[in-house]
């Protein structure tokens, strides 16, 4: 009997390192040979948000479904970023944790939101969770949803689950340079698995002490609230501290990284069976986010 082949992937991802349109996008690396480049990029271009792969945002790393026949997204909102693709013959399905009537009252109350645009949600997973979708899927996607999953671990293999063989999870985080984390303390290793050996349901203390205390409205250019701690931040820090109690489940974000250190992350998860041996992975610098393409298939 032969070996069992691999399942043949139904969607193809740009190369994360393209040395023309490296060299095309930054003027100071005119000059440098393409082995130049790909040392430049391994070194300092990945590092610096650089980008070097023939995509320019997240809808053109979403031209990549295209060719899917089932597709899932995790969250959507008002702000569902699949239905561009949709089309005959492609099954488009949205889970969140509220259903589609919550979600249409909580966009009422917010001015900047759009009710009509939130999307039908096949999978309501604050009632049935995860177990309760059946479906599998070529690639399930989500947008700014992983930051804030109490374990990280747990959800990544929860996803895995949902995945045809050769299929991927798409998902979009924010740098957190660029945005109101930029003064916390990075997430490591050690917090990630910490979360997932306690069964994590909820967001820390820390998480809402880190939200509520530390966190910037203007990344660019205000001062380390680290640094100009006093009265008012204790004020801060007790009030941080009535809420979790008063609360069961408060959201915000519970990891914070760079493309880097989330690829060195997942290379640790991966040495340490937390994921399979065969994860593949892809990332993206897209401005003040970066994309991951995470594959799961199993060994033949």
């Amino acid at each position: 009997m032969g070996r069992k082949q691999r399942p043949k992937p139904v969607l193809s991802f740009p190369p994360e390192f393209d040395a023309a349109v490296y060299r095309s996008r930054y003027a100071d690396l005119a000059g440098l040979r393409r082995s130049q480049l790909k040392e430049h990029w391994r070194q300092e271009g990945r590092r610096a948000r650089r980008n070097a792969a023939p995509v320019d945002s997240r809808d053109d790393l979403l031209l990549c479904l295209q060719p899917a026949g089932h597709l899932l997204e995790i969250g959507p909102f008002d702000n569902p970023s699949l239905e561009p693709l949709r089309r005959p013959g492609l099954q488009i399905d949205y889970a969140d944790h509220l259903s589609r009537a919550e979600l249409v009252e909580r966009a009422r109350l917010r001015p900047e939101r759009n009710p009509e645009a939130v999307p039908p949600i096949r999978y309501v997973l604050g009632e049935g969770g995860y177990d309760q979708i059946q479906q599998r899927y070529d690639a399930v996607v989500s947008h700014h949803c992983l930051e804030h999953q109490p374990d990280l671990i747990g959800h990544l293999l929860q996803v895995a689950q949902l995945l045809k063989p050769a299929g991927v999870y798409l998902f979009t985080l924010p740098d957190q340079r660029r945005c109101f984390d930029r003064h916390l303390p990075p997430s490591g290793l050690i917090d990630v698995v910490t979360a997932h050996l306690e069964g994590r349901s909820r967001p820390p203390l820390q998480a809402l002490v880190e939200h509520k205390c530390f966190t910037v409205t203007d990344w660019l250019k205000a001062p380390n609230p680290l640094d100009g701690v006093g009265p008012p931040t204790r004020a801060l820090l007790e009030a941080a501290l009535e809420e979790y109690q008063a609360h069961p489940y408060v959201d915000v974000h519970c990891w914070k990284f760079t493309n880097e250190r989330f690829r060195r992350l997942v290379r640790q998860l991966v040495a340490l069976a937390y994921l399979p041996a065969s994860t593949s992975l892809r990332t993206y610098n897209l401005g003040n986010d970066f994309a991951v393409v995470l594959g799961f298939t199993p060994e033949p």
